[in-house]
């Protein structure tokens, strides 16, 4: 969805939850980014071969963050309503695009050779799961597809490759969300045995969210994606669903995090909370991706008008704007407390790799504002779907 196509509603005004949704999720990406930039920087390994794969991580890093920063500039010329050229807006997200690709090859590619095959680097059974699947999808699949909507992303390319693309590349970046969290459970499980599953209920049901779950949601967007590709305009689209996606996408996240924060460590510590809690190949700036799928739930399609350029939606809630708009600002407000303690839990040891989130005063707002937020998620897209029927 591009931002001049999805900035409106039918009355031609601006989607402001929509519009500040998306600058809240490029800032907490950005955040996310200049944090384990740093600690790249700082917290080298020293061991050969290990110091190999880290620099290359730390130069990706430094791709990602660039990127970052110029997605969040875009995002503020919107916000004041200094909306980019066609050509413009084109240009930049090509670069963010080279940049972000430049990231995944340079950051997980590399350990694959160094610690993820037979013969490196302390290799174990548990290894094909925690690094090399993972490391192989994420340093070839997602920039080979990143690649290809680079290329695509140019005025002589028909729309619908361009959408075609684009769903594309959602659609792997989500399956290596779940291979990455996946394989994370699964080493987890290897490296404590299957009691770590079967005594302790909260791990078990940790695990098949993450194994079983997870896969369902990835499994939903590539259908999704393949309904939708062939269509000439994204106003076509069903933008209900895409906000499904969004907002089912940071609840997981949020939700395994709060599991962390209620019930700790269940079974003692392991594998599964390193990475987690250590950002590894989590992304936990996703924690803020309901900012942007929540507003798409309230609306559908205008069916009269499908024909016509640029998006026209219609609201199907017996709510007026006025009404609604302050429900979605009200959500993104404890999004943003929670995931501004939660980060500043790991800001302030900067540049240690110690983090604070075990202390009572960052573990108590995180839990309360992380719980509130869940539920109000949770809430909002049951009033959404009981209305649209």
């Amino acid at each position: 969805m591009s931002l001049n196509s999805a900035k409106q509603d039918a009355t031609g005004n601006i989607n402001w939850p929509l519009r500040s949704g998306i600058f809240l999720v490029l800032a907490a990406w950005f955040i996310y980014v200049v944090y384990e930039g740093v600690l790249g920087i700082y917290n080298r390994h020293t061991t050969i071969p290990l110091v190999r794969e880290d620099i290359a991580a730390t130069v990706g890093l430094g791709f990602v963050v660039a990127a970052s920063a110029i997605a969040v500039l875009i995002m503020l010329f919107y916000l004041v309503k200094r909306d980019l050229s066609r050509p413009e807006l084109t240009m930049a997200t090509r670069i963010i695009l080279f940049a972000v690709g430049a990231y995944f090859v340079l950051a997980f590619l590399p350990a694959v050779f160094v610690e993820g095959l037979p013969g490196t680097f302390n290799f174990s059974i548990m290894k094909v799961f925690e690094v090399t699947l993972p490391c192989i999808v994420d340093g070839i699949a997602i920039p080979v597809v990143l690649a290809k909507l680079f290329l695509t992303l140019n005025p002589n390319m028909p729309a619908k490759e361009i959408i075609k693309w684009s769903l594309i590349a959602g659609s792997v970046y989500l399956f290596a969300f779940w291979v990455n969290n996946a394989g994370n459970w699964i080493g987890a499980v290897i490296a404590k045995g299957p009691s770590y599953l079967t005594y302790y209920p909260v791990n078990m049901f940790s695990f098949l969210l993450t194994t079983v779950g997870l896969l369902l949601l990835s499994l939903y967007t590539v259908f999704f994606s393949k309904k939708t590709i062939g269509k000439n305009d994204l106003a076509e689209a069903d933008y209900r669903r895409i906000g499904l996606i969004f907002s089912f996408t940071g609840l997981y996240l949020t939700f395994t995090l709060l599991l962390w924060f209620i019930f700790g460590s269940v079974g003692g510590w392991g594998s599964w909370y390193a990475w987690l809690l250590g950002h590894g190949y989590l992304d936990l700036w996703g924690l803020t991706i309901p900012f942007i799928g929540l507003p798409l739930l309230f609306y559908k399609n205008n069916s009269a008008q499908k024909a016509t350029s640029g998006l026209q939606k219609e609201s199907t809630l017996p709510l007026s704007k006025k009404q609604l708009y302050p429900f979605l600002f009200f959500i993104e407000g404890l999004g943003i407390i929670f995931y501004a303690v939660f980060s500043a839990a790991y800001y302030i040891p900067v540049p240690s790799t110690k983090v604070l989130i075990g202390e009572a005063i960052f573990k108590i707002p995180i839990t309360v504002f992380g719980l509130l937020y869940f539920i109000s998620i949770i809430l909002i897209i049951i009033f959404s779907i009981a209305n649209s029927r």
